[in-house]
């Protein structure tokens, strides 16, 4: 199993080009000088190292270079701060290296984050630079230059995407240009690339018509066909809490409910299912906060409240009924895979098929990832790692994190920024490529606030088996510290059940190994369950 270690990647390479720095150098304000930066280098701070690459000077020949060694070696933070110091280039010399990169560069990354930062200037002068980047070869280019675009309030900017859309054939893009579209137009024509051809045609010569104007009936056409999310609270009885849902996509399918990582908000996955939204309505589920529940059991002085697991699976048997289906397939992630494992075991008439993504089996697996991160963090010097697995862990009579007693004990001062430090390690550990840039696009909107809460005592294996033979489907990432291949297979066999291994994936396959992610969860599904009563194939 391996790990991405933020010292010691490319960090020969990247001392090998500090090399060539000039002893000193200024910075646009404070001055960045060699010795800094080498300093930052070697820092396992990765807000150190961010502020330090704002503040370089793209100007200075040197330092470009260097900025562009660190956006093509490093993680997708420190290329944040790459991309905010060019974003700042004003000659022309450099911003003509930016767009030779934007187009040359060997490098996707290289093109990912010139991209972000030539569209970060807002300048019509980079327009037609940017439309021309929305046919690079990699598809995971072509999304961010398509994201960056959202920027550009401009029907040349709608222009350029309807026309990338009508050739466009990567799934993830395809997803990306109508979410795009819809941000600038408020249109919400759906992910056929034929009915934003047809509709751009005539709007953008009506003289009456406004870009990004509001059209409440097309939204809520939208809504009704499955193009747009739509909203829905469930008042759950059984459950005692009120459960927040967003539906979109149609078909003959069986419906999905979609349950993110704890912690994490649906947003992370909405980019990546478009695949199965053709064929099956998706409800993706926003969990309700610890908060939310009554009388739960607690544990310490803190009264830290055990995750409410049963209530969950009430409260997803009452939505089924408020929706009228008679059966769901869940796809749960990560430690909310325990919710559809319950589900699957306490209402097996209700449950077509359970997918779990990066799954874990129990409360002892999650204690052995914790172990990894403890371990391997410290095995690396990458301290961040280390103190994410620290704060997995708190004293049960004094609610005090393994973090706090650790740096309590060893009289370590904590970092400025330190939670915001972790907070982006556990996140980049989703990843096997964390210098790509998605993550970065999607950091902001990721989080799904729930509350601390107390690991419950849950086994798979000591679990009565649900009552039917229940289809399963496990997906694992080879690159994944947050579980394991080994349990993966366990749980699919479990429920004699399939398991497939990504080898290009750590916890997001979804969004790493889209097309084939979408291809097999829709095959699974066609194989193993059956379309809803009163429909038949179009």
């Amino acid at each position: 199993m391996t790990s991405f270690s933020i010292p010691t990647l490319s960090l020969s390479a990247l001392c090998a080009a500090l090399a060539l720095l000039p002893p000193t150098v200024n910075g646009q304000e404070e001055g960045v000088s060699k010795s800094a930066i080498g300093k930052a280098l070697r820092s396992p701070n990765s807000l150190i190292r961010h502020d330090t690459w704002t503040k370089m000077n793209p100007e200075e020949k040197s330092q470009f270079s260097m900025l562009v060694k660190i956006m093509a070696k490093m993680p997708w933070f420190d290329r944040d701060g790459t991309i905010k110091a060019l974003a700042t280039a004003a000659s022309d010399e450099v911003l003509e290296k930016m767009i030779n990169g934007l187009k040359k560069n060997k490098d996707r990354a290289v093109r990912q984050g010139m991209a972000v930062a030539l569209a970060k200037m807002d300048d019509p002068i980079f327009y037609k630079h940017l439309y021309e980047a929305l046919d690079d070869k990699d598809p995971t280019v072509r999304r961010v230059v398509v994201h960056s675009l959202r920027v550009h309030k401009k029907p040349e900017a709608v222009d350029a995407l309807v026309k990338r859309f009508q050739k466009e054939e990567d799934p993830v893009v395809k997803t990306f240009l109508e979410r795009s579209l819809n941000e600038l137009t408020q249109a919400y024509r759906g992910p056929k690339a034929e009915y934003w051809l047809s509709w751009w045609e005539t709007a953008k010569n009506d003289p009456d018509y406004k870009l990004g104007e509001t059209d409440e009936e097309a939204k809520k056409a939208a809504e009704d066909l499955g193009h747009k999310l739509k909203k829905r609270r469930t008042v759950s009885i059984l459950g005692g809490v009120t459960l927040e849902s967003s539906e979109r996509g149609s078909g003959i399918g069986v419906p999905i409910l979609i349950i993110p990582p704890y912690g994490y908000s649906e947003n992370i996955m909405l980019p990546f299912l478009s695949g199965l939204e053709a064929r099956h309505k998706l409800h993706y589920i926003k969990l309700p906060p610890v908060k939310s529940f009554k009388n739960l059991r607690v544990v310490s002085a803190k009264q830290i409240p055990y995750y409410p697991i049963d209530q969950l699976v009430d409260a997803f048997e009452d939505l089924r009924k408020e929706t009228k289906e008679e059966r769901f397939a869940i796809m749960a992630c990560g430690m909310n895979s325990w919710i559809a494992m319950r589900y699957a075991k306490k209402y097996p008439r209700s449950v077509a098929g359970i997918l779990l993504v990066t799954p874990l089996s129990g409360v002892k697996e999650y204690a052995r990832a914790t172990d990894r991160f403890e371990r391997q963090g410290k095995s690396k010097k990458d301290t961040e790692m280390h103190y994410f697995g620290l704060t997995r862990r708190f004293n049960s009579q004094t609610g005090e994190s393994n973090l706090d007693s650790y740096q309590r004990e060893n009289e370590i001062s904590k970092w400025d920024g330190e939670g915001g430090c972790i907070d982006r390690r556990s996140w980049s550990l989703f990843f096997q490529d964390e210098r790509d840039y998605v993550i970065s696009m999607l950091y902001p909107v990721k989080n799904h606030v729930m509350g601390s809460v107390a690991i419950p005592d849950f086994d798979l294996f000591k679990e009565q088996k649900p009552a039917l033979r229940i289809p399963a489907l496990v997906i694992t990432g080879r690159s994944s510290l947050y579980n394991s291949i080994e349990a993966s297979k366990a749980i699919a066999q479990y429920y004699r059940g399939l398991c497939l291994v990504y080898g290009y994936s750590s916890c997001m396959p979804f969004c790493e190994e889209s097309k084939r992610f979408n291809k097999d969860v829709a095959g699974f599904l066609k194989k193993f369950t059956r379309v809803k009563k009163n429909k038949s194939k179009k």
